[in-house]
């Protein structure tokens, strides 16, 4: 598929062009909407408004960035919006940061049931973490940790500087391994984790 010529079919109003690109591109925004909001209900809800916005502004995007990074600027926005009005929201960070290492280290073998646990247990932590942090540093490690996006990327959904992608991210890590540090709970696992 020549995703330009199919761009452009959608922009002039083909049904059929649309349903073209969403097949190339439903998994990701579902993906991201989950990235967002965790394994709760909405998420399918959140990634169908996605869609919705994806088809009424199609007509905008004017082939200054990919199509790929418009399309992650478009879900992003949709799901601020549902942040915004839920304030909170559950997501994992397995992801990796700049150096490539995993933000915390996690078991690397196939995972037994304990390992598992363990897994659910620092999710649990650093949600709740996370809920703690502005909006603008859960996106950024969304956007960086999990879904792997340039810095270059980064700039163009949030409409922001290369550097102040950089300055907000370096914050952003700062203050989840501070706060979990700081945690109770988050403690009492690495406790756990180096008594085992």
């Amino acid at each position: 598929m020549d995703e330009r010529i199919v761009i452009e079919r959608c922009q002039a109003g083909e049904m059929d062009a649309f349903d073209e690109l969403l097949g190339c591109y439903e998994g990701l925004v579902y993906n991201l909407a989950r990235r967002y909001f965790g394994n709760q209900p909405e998420v399918a809800d959140i990634a169908q408004d996605a869609m919705i916005k994806l088809f009424l502004h199609i007509g905008e995007f004017r082939w200054r960035s990919t199509f790929k990074t418009w399309v992650y600027r478009v879900v992003t926005n949709v799901c601020l919006d549902h942040l915004r009005q839920r304030k909170a929201y559950l997501v994992s960070l397995d992801g990796p940061n700049e150096d490539g290492r995993p933000m915390l280290e996690l078991p690397e073998e196939e995972p037994g049931p304990e390992d598992m646990a363990e897994r659910g247990q620092l999710r649990e932590i650093l949600a709740d973490i996370l809920r703690t942090l502005p909006h603008d540093h859960r996106v950024i490690l969304v956007l960086r940790d999990m879904e792997e996006l340039s810095y270059e990327e980064i700039a163009e959904v949030l409409g922001c500087s290369l550097g102040t992608v950089k300055s907000r991210l370096a914050r952003a890590r700062d203050a989840l391994r501070r706060k979990f540090l700081a945690s109770s709970r988050a403690a009492g696992w690495a406790e756990r984790k180096l008594q085992a």
